[in-house]
C-alpha cells in the first residue's frame, strides 16, 4: 500500500429492539439498504442468509429476532458509524433455492405508520404547521412544525390517510414532511443553507449526469379564487422577485426558458383563500416548485453516509453544470462489492 493512502473500510450496525444483533446473526447478513426521497417514509432492508450449516435448520424465518413491528437501528460508514435509520419491520420475504435461500428484513421509519386507514374530518380556525403537529401526537410522535402563520377557518381531510392528507396540505405550500425517529418535521426547504459538502468529478464521483429542462409554466404564476367571507375573488401573482434561493447559478430555468421561448404565465383557479396573503404565498410556492426543477441530475459515489436528502451540497469538475444542488434522494447499498451511495439532485438553474 502506498505510504500516504488512506484505507477505509465499510462497516454497519444493526440494532433490533434496541439489542445489537449477534455476532453469528450479523455475519449472516449479506447486505444492508437504505434509501430515503423527500416526503417519502425513508426504507431499510437487510438480506440475510437463512441456511445454519451447524445445526441443519433454517434461521430467522421463525419470526423471533425479526417480526413485523420489531424496531431496527441501522448504522452506516466507512470506518467511522453513522445512524441511518431508526424504523420498524414491515414485510419479511424469505427465499428458498438449492443455491441459496434468504429473508429479506423491509421496513420503514415511523412516517410510514400514517398511512394507516382513511379518514374524514374538519379541522377549523386552524393552521396546516398546527394540523401536522396534531397528526404526529395522534401516533405517537413529536413534532417540529415552522409556523404556517394562516389560519384556515375550515380544512377538510376527506377520506385520505394521514399521510396523503399531511403532504397534500405540504405541497400546496411547499413544505417539506420527514420523520426522523419519533419526531416529525414539517418545514419549508432549506434550499439556502450552505453546502454541507463538496463532491468533484473524477476525485469523488464515480458517475453524474444532469439534464435542463424548459419551464413549461412560465416565468411567472398567477392564481385565482374566492373569498367566501367577504365573497370577492382573489388573485396574487408571483414571479421572478419572488424566486427561492438561486443557489450559485448564472441564470435560472425560467429567464432561459423566456430567452428561449418568450414570456409566458401559467394560471391557477378554483383555489379557495383565506385572504389576498394566502394567495400570494401559494402563487410563490407553485412558482418555486416549478423553478426548483429546472435542473435535475444524479450521481454515484463511494459511500458518503453523510449525504442525505434534505441536504444542499456542492459538485465541480463539470464546467458550467457544476455549483450548489439540492439533494431530494439518496440510496446507500453495502454488500460483496463493498458501500456505493448513489444519489438524485435538483437545482434552479445553471
Amino acid at each position: 500500500m502506498p505510504k500516504n493512502e488512506v484505507s477505509t473500510v465499510p462497516i454497519f450496525k444493526v440494532k433490533v429492539n434496541g439489542i445489537e444483533l449477534s455476532a453469528d446473526a450479523m455475519a449472516s447478513i449479506e447486505s444492508v439498504m437504505f434509501e430515503e426521497e423527500l416526503n417519502t417514509a425513508s426504507m431499510f432492508v437487510l438480506k440475510l442468509a437463512t441456511s445454519d450449516f451447524k445445526k441443519g435448520a433454517w434461521q430467522y424465518v421463525d419470526l423471533k429476532v425479526f417480526r413485523l413491528g420489531g424496531e431496527v437501528t441501522l448504522y452506516m460508514g466507512m470506518d467511522n458509524l453513522v445512524l441511518m435509520i431508526v424504523g420498524e419491520i414491515t414485510s419479511l420475504k424469505p427465499s428458498f433455492s438449492e443455491s441459496t435461500s434468504t429473508i429479506e428484513i423491509r421496513g420503514y421509519n415511523r412516517l410510514h405508520r400514517l398511512r394507516f386507514g382513511l379518514k374524514r374530518r374538519t379541522f377549523m380556525d386552524t393552521k396546516d404547521s398546527d394540523i401536522a403537529s396534531t397528526i404526529a401526537g395522534e401516533w405517537g410522535l413529536g413534532a417540529k412544525s415552522e409556523d404556517t402563520v394562516t389560519v384556515h377557518s375550515h380544512v377538510y381531510q376527506n377520506n385520505l390517510s394521514d399521510l396523503e392528507f399531511i403532504l397534500q396540505r405540504a405541497k400546496r405550500i411547499r413544505y417539506e414532511v420527514f420523520v426522523d425517529d419519533k419526531i416529525l418535521h414539517f418545514q419549508s426547504p432549506k434550499e439556502s443553507e450552505s453546502a454541507s459538502m463538496t463532491l468533484e468529478y473524477s476525485v469523488d464521483l464515480e458517475e453524474f449526469s444532469a439534464e435542463l429542462s424548459a419551464r413549461y409554466e412560465g416565468d411567472e404564476v398567477v392564481v385565482q379564487g374566492w373569498d367566501f367571507m367577504n365573497k370577492k375573488q382573489i388573485s396574487a401573482m408571483s414571479k421572478r422577485g419572488n424566486r427561492m434561493s438561486m443557489m450559485n447559478a448564472k441564470d435560472t430555468g425560467t429567464n432561459m426558458t423566456k430567452s428561449a421561448f418568450g414570456t409566458f404565465s401559467s394560471y391557477i383557479v378554483d383555489e379557495q383563500f383565506v385572504d389576498i396573503s394566502d394567495a400570494e404565498k401559494l402563487a410563490v410556492a407553485r412558482y418555486n416548485s416549478h423553478l426548483s426543477g429546472s435542473v435535475t441530475g444524479e450521481g454515484k459515489c463511494t459511500g458518503i453516509p453523510e449525504l442525505r436528502a434534505g441536504k444542499t451540497i456542492e459538485i465541480k469538475g463539470i464546467d458550467r453544470f457544476s455549483g450548489t444542488y439540492y439533494v431530494t434522494s439518496t440510496f446507500h447499498v453495502i454488500d460483496s462489492s463493498g458501500y456505493t451511495t448513489s444519489f438524485k439532485v435538483r437545482r434552479v438553474g445553471i
